[in-house]
Parts: C-alpha cells; structure tokens; sequence
C-alpha cells in the first residue's frame, strides 16, 4: 500500500538526485573553466616568448650584442616547439592556415637569423618581417583564445542559472504536490468529522489510499465504535438510574398496603379464641408483612440521593442491609463466611457503602462464585498493605506505613480475573461479560463506581487473583475517630 511517508521519500530522493547531478555539473564546468583558464595560460606564455623573441631581436639590431642574438634564436626554438606540442589547442582557436603560415614564418626567422657573421639590410628586413609576422599571428591567438575564454565563462554561467532555476521551479512543483497531497485529504476529514461534533455518528470513509490515512480512518471507526457502545451503556445506566427513581416510589407506595395487612393480622389474632389453629397462620402473615415492611424500608434508603455523610455505623449493620437488597441472589448461609472482628464500626455514609458491598458481591455472583468469604479488622497500612502484583486504586497517596485503617477483604472462589483484564477492572465501562441490557451482560461501571466512593472515602481498594483461590478484593478505610485509631 501506497503512503505518504514513501511519497515524500521519494520527492526528496527525487531532489537529492537533482541536487547530485546539479553539483556534478557545476563540478564538471568548473573543470572545464579551469582547462579553458590552463589553455588561456598557455597561449599566454607562448604569446610573451614570441614578444621576448622580438624584443632581444630589436636589441641585437640597436647594439649588435651576440647574446641578444643567442636569445632571440633560443626563443624562437622554444616557441616553435610549444607551437608542435600545442598545435591541436591552437587549432581549436584560429584556422590551420594561420598555423601554418605561424611554422613558416618561425623556420624563416631561424633560417635568415641564424647566419654567421652581421647581417645585411635585407635579410635583416626580412627577419623583421618574419618576427612581425610571428608576433601579429600570436597576438591574434591571445585575442581568439580571451573571446573564446569569456564565451565559455558566459556560458557555464547561463547553464547553472538555468539549472538552478529548474532546481527551485521542481523543488516548489514538489512541495506543492506534497502539500496538496496530504491538504486535500485532511481538508476532506474535517469535513467528514463536523457530523461527529454534531452528535451523528457516521462511519468514515478514507479520503486517500495512503497507508496514514487509511490507518487514521480505521481508528476513527474504531473509536465511533466504542464511543456508540459506551453511549448506549449510558444510557442503559440512566435507565437503571430511572427504574431505581421507579423503585423507591413503587416501594414507598408499599409501605402503606403492607402496614393494613400487618395492623389487620394483628386485629384478627386477637379477635381469635386462644386454642384456634389459624393463630399460626395470622402470625405468619403478620410476620412476612413486617420482613416486606424492613425491605422497602432498606429499598427506600439505598435509592434515596443524599449528599455525601459519613457517620459511624456498624460494619455488620451495612452488610446485612447489603445482602438483604441481594434478595434471591443472596448465597445461603453455609455459602457465606463473615470473619468479622466485635464492634467493629466504620466511619461511611452508609448508603455509599452499601452500593460498593452490592457491587462486589453481585461481581462475584455473576462470575460463578458458589462461596463468599467476608472478613475485617483493624491494623496499620504497613500490617496489611496489598500483596505484589494487586490493582491498586482509590487515594493512594493518604497511605502511610503507620496510618491505622479497617481493612475488609471480600474473596470468592470463582474463576477469578484474567492476568490481561486485571490491570484495567477499575477502569470505566471496562467489563468481561459484554454489552448489553440482559441478564449476561454488564455496564462496566460497578467496580469504577466502587474506586470512586472509596476514593471519596479516603481510602482505596486492591484487586488481585490469588493462586487458585478466585478473587480478591480488599478495601482500606481510614480510621476517623478517636475509639478507632486507638483501638
């Protein structure tokens, strides 16, 4: 699949490449400029020995010295020799018939210069000659080989500016067909997320075939996935919010017919002769009636919104009242191990409580649990602290080796949590029995409802799966009064 991280690779390979032929052409037009400048020396010295030749030629004809002679003669050699070993770099520059007319005249000025004895009037004009001949033909060469120099140095640079400019022109086609290769795109998104900020959640189509944004699609899809998911848990938990308002009015609403009956049992019993057999029966009306009446009444209490008020109340208190709102899924009593220390009060809102023993109990419930085992008492955080590898949470930080707590440890023997779900239990909306609204199912906020209030506690809460032994759930309360911290 096609990305834009190989798109851009390769517009930057592609101008890196530019930019190496671009340097190996100026590295090679610079050789060139200097083989041109070598050149230019070259015709350079020869022209000044050709002009020295000249110039010890009009002294032997001022002062008849021999040595200037011997000089002239000795140049003319050299430059008849630079004009064979350079004959193809000055053919280059002025036509083979100057060259040629160049040779003759130097073998000419050899021949009539080097004669014995002084020369007369005509050889010496004809040497004259030749020398003028030799000089003009140089001179001509330094002319032709400067215009020639200058015509490449304009050209190199033309050359390199043009290439330049092509440089920068592909450099910014590039850019701009990167930049509207990844803009275009990203524009195209926004527009398809606007739906989403309006609250419609429609799928994302990508906008390119590039690995990013097709990576990019795939998780926006995800996460409307997840984000539909989690809204319809909120919403299933605004419906049990719902039928819990629902609830506390059918139960309130109960409390007056069940009272009738209970003062009507109690009006017939004693309106019955004393050795009648139905005293049983209106006894056992009686009876029920009162247990329906303490039900709605704890119904009533655990739906009812309050603020947060903790008072101290009996551990084993909160808990009765938590397993009675169990009702039927209440394991019985030789399922159910309390291991409570005497007297042991806390310092909750009850309500609150109550809510996080449901929880926990329920989890168990629905995990598989068949034994519940319930156990408190009161220690230091050092004497009881989580064992290695638990899932803390809550307010971790008010926790010090000498704070005295009340640790309460609710341990089932169910199948416990799996190593990979441990870690995120009291994260919310995480849950292992699914999504939905059925019996199988869960919301994934009971245990993060349970970090929250024991958070608000200040206290925290451990979960761990001990070695064939189900779960494990451990709550450290602080201790508030005076009675609990010295006891």
């Amino acid at each position: 699949m096609r990305s834009i991280r190989g798109k851009i690779g390769l517009a930057y390979g592609a101008l890196a490449l530019l930019g190496v032929v671009f340097m190996g052409i100026v590295y090679a037009d610079l050789r060139y400029l200097e083989q041109r400048i070598a050149e230019g020396v070259a015709v350079s010295d020869f022209r000044e020995r050709t002009l020295e030749m000249r110039r010890h030629e009009k002294n032997y004809f001022l002062y008849r010295d021999p040595a200037d002679r011997f000089s002239a003669l000795e140049l003319a050699d050299g430059v008849a020799a630079d004009l064979n070993v350079r004959r193809d770099l000055f053919h280059g520059l002025v036509p083979d018939q100057e060259l040629t007319l160049l040779a003759r005249a130097l073998r000419n000025y050899r021949h009539q210069f080097d004669v014995p004895g002084a020369l007369d009037a005509q050889k010496e004009k004809t040497v004259r000659g030749s020398g003028h001949e030799i000089s003009n033909i140089a001179e001509h060469l330094g002319r032709q080989e400067r215009a020639a120099l200058v015509a490449s140095v304009q050209k190199s640079t033309h050359a390199m500016m043009a290439f330049a400019l092509a440089v920068v022109v592909l450099g910014l086609l590039a850019g701009q067909g990167i930049a509207r290769m990844v803009a275009r795109p990203l524009r195209e998104l926004e527009a398809e997320l606007q739906p989403l900020a309006e609250g419609r959640f429609a799928r994302f189509v990508a906008p390119s075939r590039d690995r990013e944004f097709v990576s990019l699609t795939q998780a926006l899809n995800r996460m409307l996935e997840e984000l539909d998911v989690r809204r319809r848990q909120v919403l299933h938990a605004e419906k049990l919010s719902s039928m819990g308002v629902l609830a506390s009015g059918v139960a309130h609403e109960l409390n007056n017919p069940l009272g009738n009956i209970s003062s009507a049992a109690q009006i017939l019993a004693e309106e019955l002769p004393a050795d009648d057999a139905n005293h049983a029966w209106v006894a056992q009306i009686d009876s029920e009636a009162e247990r329906a009446r303490r039900i709605v009444r704890t119904l009533l209490d655990y739906a009812r919104r309050q603020d947060f008020h903790p008072q101290r109340v009996a551990l084993e208190e909160v808990l009765d009242k938590s397993l009675l709102l169990l009702g039927k899924r209440r394991p019985a009593s030789d399922r159910l191990c309390l291991e409570l220390q005497p007297d042991l009060a806390v310092w909750v809102d009850e309500q609150r409580m109550q809510q996080v023993f449901i929880n926990l109990l329920r989890n168990a419930l629905d995990a598989g649990a068949t034994r519940l085992t319930i156990s408190a008492r009161r220690a230091t955080w050092g004497e009881c602290r989580p064992a290695a590898g638990a899932i803390l949470a809550g307010a971790v930080a008010e926790m010090h080796e000498g704070r005295r707590v009340t640790a309460i440890q609710i341990q089932d023997d169910g199948p416990g949590i799996r190593p990979d779900a441990l870690a995120h239990v009291f994260d919310p909306f995480f849950t292992t029995r699914g999504t939905g609204h059925g019996e199988g199912h869960g919301v994934g906020l009971g245990l993060f409802v349970v970090e929250e209030i024991v958070a608000e506690h200040g206290g925290c809460v451990a979960a761990e799966t001990p070695v064939g032994a189900g779960a494990r759930f451990t709550l450290w309360l602080p201790c508030r009064t005076r009675e609990e911290t010295h006891a």
